[in-house]
Parts: structure tokens; sequence; C-alpha cells
């Protein structure tokens, strides 16, 4: 699983489309600081894995909509 190359837009679209701030996604996720999650949404920090399940929690999607699954070839 990776992260999508356009999933710091989704996560910016879905924050805004559920008119949310940053502090409240931020709190949502579990970090420290609103900077914190600022950072990532704006390219400053990565969007890791375990930021990208953090956020499709905090904003009720699936982890699919932040990531693609590595097809696996049998």
């Amino acid at each position: 699983m990776f992260v999508k190359a356009n999933a710091l837009d989704l996560l910016k679209r879905r924050r805004k489309m559920l008119g949310l701030s940053g502090a409240e996604v931020s709190r949502r996720m579990g970090l420290k600081t609103t900077q914190h999650y600022w950072n990532i949404e704006n390219g400053k920090n990565r969007l890791t894995l375990e930021y990208a399940f953090l956020a499709a929690e905090a904003l009720d999607v699936k982890i699919e909509f932040f990531c693609d699954k590595v097809k696996e070839n049998v």
C-alpha cells in the first residue's frame, strides 16, 4: 500500500467538504499540535501511511481514499 500522489489535495478537499478546521482534524487524528496537521496538509511533512490511516478515520473515509494497494504478481 502506498499514499496516492494527490493525497494532500484529497485531504484538503475532504476536510473542507466536511466543514472542518485544521485544528479539528488535528484533534481527531490525535496530533499534538495543529501546526503538525498544517505541515502535512501543505506538504511540509510527509503524509505517511500512519498519518493516512489516522486521517482516513478522522475524515470518515476508507484508507483507499488516500492510498492505493500494490498489486502483487502471482
